[in-house]
């Protein structure tokens, strides 16, 4: 019986339109632009529109999203949440040097917790959490410990799908 072999064929790259390089050929400068933009994009298509603005370079931008994100988040009725968030966005703007637009994001997030009853300073105390997994196991959503929902001391649920995660102590 005869074995028939399939031929191989010697793989091909698609040219590029012209006018364009590929990556590896471009000077260091543009390499680095093109990680942080491809980071950039990787942050908007995980719905941190802010931050992603933030590592473009566009810090007014950025300030308006995260604004919008903050004020629907006090629409939507996430009180519990809205403090925590708020929080770890200002920390993470000063740390970049937006002091001044941290501060105006600061003011604008208390007067909408004032109107509940609510502040950001009550809000934010450390507490001794058991350790969350850093993925969902059913959707594969980041879990970030202070923004789930505990159920109880070793159960919360997932932001994203309300799946029950375990938490391990």
């Amino acid at each position: 019986m005869p074995i028939f072999r399939r031929r191989s064929f010697p793989l091909r790259r698609r040219p590029l339109p012209p006018g364009w390089r590929h990556p590896r050929d471009l000077p260091p400068a543009a390499r680095k632009a093109l990680r942080s933009l491809k980071r950039a994009h990787k942050l908007m298509a995980q719905g941190q529109a802010g931050r992603a603005w933030i590592e473009a370079g566009e810090v007014e931008k950025s300030i308006q999203r995260l604004q919008t994100g903050l004020k629907l988040m006090g629409i939507m009725g996430q009180f519990r949440r809205l403090p925590v968030v708020s929080h770890r966005v200002l920390t993470e703007m000063r740390n970049l040097g937006l002091t001044e637009q941290a501060k105006a994001i600061e003011d604008e997030i208390q007067g909408i917790l004032d109107t509940h009853g609510l502040s950001l300073t009550s809000a934010f105390s450390p507490r001794s959490q058991p350790r969350l997994p850093a993925k969902c196991n059913y959707c594969g959503g980041n879990v970030i410990p202070d923004e789930v929902d505990w159920i109880d001391e070793h159960h919360a649920s997932c932001v994203y799908c309300g799946s029950i995660l375990d938490a391990t102590s």
